[in-house]
């Protein structure tokens, strides 16, 4: 350890389904929610922290989305513009001390009740530092060993930690490194209105996600696809998003000249979310995940998730997952199992008809939402555990992970750096764009 001083549309039934919120609880709310995060990644307002933002208010609560990080994000206007109330403690600041202490003042300040942490590294750094009184709940989104290692970051200053599907929460209980109580809170996605892609023609696959390798395993598409060519299908891939895996995929398409996949780059999430509505499958190879929106969204639209065999998705597609899931790099059995449930269109059907069931009955906003809500409400009515003692952020411990970003020598060579690329101009940009 070591001391800083020293150094984001809803169908008509789901609105309905959620104005029904603050009559599930009872009473209006009058508590304050910081909802903190390190950025606005495009398309992250209208997903999971869209849902969690737009349902707690309208259940009564009153909520700031407080950004920690140096940059906002991409879909900061977007979210200025639906209506949320947007605080960048940490925009300009590129020395982390400097965020950390934006954090800390933020939180102590204005008037909170409970702090949402969904995996801001500063908020998370900042816990005891914080006022005693303050409600203290953080969420886990990813599941793999550093965002473990993250969220055991003074976690004894946490009341509860949220997992998002069952996998996750068996692996954080176990944990030696996490400190406080688990709870299960399932993901969920905004049901999509409209006709499910039907059988027959061409056959369209695509992939929505990050290029990346580490977890999404995007390397093996391009190996499914020219199975599926090997094998005679009738199909065209579409791969969205950009990522580091970007100029590997584009490589081993041209390689295996495969004229049936289209790199499309990163779109709008409505662009996305349109491949997506007209794609029969969904490709999701991924080594790890915490709950994937591709694949609730794939569930409410009709487009069916074909994927690896992790316990997160057995888990999610339920009685489905037999037939869905496939051995982790073998595009062989990916290939096998797309054209098997293209050639039996009963099949391709019900799978259809279970999945978007299963969806509206176990990931719907109404329940991810009620969940919170019981979960806060548990907290403020006496169910808060006792915490260590708060410090005062002079006396802030940090991991060892985060000491160099610390130090005085680190913020001369980080000003060194910018003055060099020239992000003193591009930050003071931003924060007058901003500002």
């Amino acid at each position: 350890m070591y001391s800083v001083q020293r150094a984001l549309s809803l169908s008509c039934v789901e609105n309905q389904a959620i104005s029904r919120l603050s009559y599930i609880v009872g009473v209006k709310q009058e508590m304050k929610i910081a909802l903190c995060m390190p950025h606005l990644p495009l398309s992250g307002v209208g997903t999971s922290v869209g849902i969690l933002h737009d349902g707690l208010k309208e259940a009564g609560y009153e909520v700031d989305v407080v950004i920690t990080g140096n940059s906002p994000g991409d879909d900061l206007a977007y979210a200025n513009t639906s209506g949320w109330n947007t605080i960048l403690t940490g925009v300009g600041k590129r020395f982390l001390p400097d965020r950390l202490k934006g954090v800390v003042e933020q939180l102590n300040r204005d008037g909170y009740d409970a702090l949402l942490n969904n995996t801001s590294m500063e908020a998370q750094l900042a816990l005891p530092c914080l006022r005693r009184g303050l409600l203290r709940v953080g969420v886990m989104r990813v599941l793999n060993d550093n965002a473990l290692w993250q969220v055991g970051v003074h976690s004894a200053y946490l009341h509860a930690l949220v997992g998002i599907s069952e996998e996750m929460v068996r692996v954080m209980a176990a944990d030696p490194r996490i400190q406080s109580p688990v709870r299960l809170i399932p993901n969920c996605t905004r049901v999509v209105a409209g006709e499910p892609p039907r059988i027959g023609g061409r056959m369209e696959l695509c992939y929505v996600g990050r290029l990346s390798a580490k977890d999404k395993n995007v390397i093996i598409l391009p190996e499914i696809a020219a199975e599926l060519s090997r094998r005679g299908g009738r199909f065209r891939l579409r791969i969205v998003g950009d990522g580091p895996e970007a100029g590997s995929l584009r490589a081993s398409v041209r390689r295996l000249g495969l004229k049936e996949v289209e790199l499309c780059g990163a779109m709008e999430r409505e662009a996305a979310a349109g491949v997506l509505r007209s794609s029969h499958f969904t490709l999701l190879p991924s080594v790890s995940e915490g709950l994937s929106n591709v694949m609730l969204e794939g569930m409410s639209t009709g487009c069916i998730p074909i994927c690896s065999d992790i316990p997160n998705f057995r888990w999610v597609l339920g009685e489905a997952a037999e037939q869905l899931q496939c051995a982790l790099n073998d595009p062989t059995d990916y290939a096998r199992r797309i054209l098997l449930l293209w050639e039996r269109g009963d099949s391709y059907k019900g799978l259809q008809a279970y999945l978007h069931r299963r969806q509206r009955e176990v990931f719907t906003p109404e329940r991810t939402i009620g969940k919170y809500i019981d979960l806060f409400r548990e907290l403020a009515s006496g169910g808060a555990r006792s915490l260590p003692p708060a410090c005062e952020f002079r006396e802030l411990r940090m991991p060892w992970k985060y000491r160099v970003h610390c130090s005085p020598l680190w913020r001369v060579l980080q000003s060194a750096k910018d003055v060099c690329h020239g992000r003193g101009e591009r930050t003071q940009m931003c924060e007058s764009q901003v500002g």
